[in-house]
């Protein structure tokens, strides 16, 4: 019986490997991500990638492939369009991250609440300052802003809502009023009255054309004094020179950020020198739960196209298989 090639390019979990190493012919790249793809993948009907770019360059050089899998739920490191020329289809797992992305942004929540890093740095290096220098807020009774209604999104809402008795108001055109709703949140109409009304603000969009940069100036400009700004979806969505002016001259009370323009940021990123930023390395989704689902999601995705079975989570759904 053929076994159709795969290549995947980046660690990924060992339950995944499991799966295509049964159901195909695996190559497993784990130190070389996206580097030395292209002189490997001239017969891979399919490959998996987690941050390695797949351009249209790329894509020409692989004849016979078939299926592109993301190993998570961004798509700006893979030309879906170049793709969906070629009839190849492009999956992702969308259902894999969103819990522990959203614990994560509860969990920088509560560290700029609480100004535990604050506390933490100062200890460790010897500052034993008086307790008044680290007067927090409680999160119950504030307002959450999420940005974006999707699965990390409504997560976060629910979890703000039920788990710390936020008043919870979310943004997102694209959603029906019932995902407002079911979430237990408030629709705002615009950005601009979510973060005029908002103590903590959470990016929970996707990067693409439309949102590149919809987080700048003007929008942190509208923020309360003493309110908090979160970002763990993608540095493309935000005016990171804005956000830095925002906190040198303390407009806003903190921000925490784990993603930026630019990964890893280098060490003189301006951003990285102020001590009202809580800065984690894209690691919000980087449990060993969320990296277990997200490599059998992939894994199974890849299995059913390479089948002739129709993908569950297929993001150029035109090409049909």
């Amino acid at each position: 019986m053929h076994r159709r090639k795969v290549v995947i390019t980046e660690h990924i979990d060992s339950a995944g490997l499991e799966i295509l190493r049964r159901e195909t012919e695996l190559l497993y790249l784990p130190d070389a991500p996206g580097s030395t793809l292209a002189t490997v993948i001239g017969d891979a009907e399919g490959i998996g990638v987690r941050l390695a770019p797949v351009t249209p360059e790329l894509i020409a050089v692989a004849p016979n492939l078939r299926v592109i899998a993301k190993h998570g739920v961004g798509m700006d490191n893979i030309d879906v369009a170049a793709a969906t020329a070629r009839g190849i289809v492009v999956v992702n797992t969308p259902n894999a991250n969103s819990v522990s992305v959203s614990e994560h942004i509860l969990s920088l929540m509560l560290c700029l609440a609480n100004h535990v890093c604050e506390a933490d740095g100062d200890l460790k290096s010897g500052r034993f300052r008086t307790r008044a220098a680290y007067v927090g807020v409680e999160l119950k009774g504030k307002t959450m802003g999420v940005v974006g209604l999707g699965r990390i999104g409504s997560e976060t809402a629910r979890k703000c809502g039920l788990g710390f008795g936020m008043r919870v108001i979310a943004h997102d055109p694209y959603v029906a009023d019932e995902k407002f709703e079911s979430t237990g949140s408030v629709r705002a109409d615009t950005l601009g009255q979510l973060f005029e009304e908002s103590d903590f603000v959470a990016l929970c969009l996707p990067l693409d054309a439309s949102t590149a940069g919809i987080i700048g100036a003007r929008e942190l400009s509208l923020m309360k004094s003493g309110s908090y700004f979160i970002n763990t979806a993608r540095g493309g969505l935000l005016d990171e020179a804005a956000l830095y002016e925002t906190l040198l001259a303390n407009r806003i009370a903190g921000a925490a950020i784990d993603t930026f323009v630019e990964e890893p940021p280098p060490v003189d990123t301006p951003l990285l020198s102020l001590p009202n930023l809580i800065a984690t390395p894209h690691v919000g989704g980087q449990t060993a739960d969320a990296m277990r689902r997200m490599s059998t999601d992939m894994a199974e995705e890849i299995v059913r196209v390479l089948q002739d079975k129709r993908p569950l989570n297929s993001f150029n759904p035109e090409v049909k298989k």
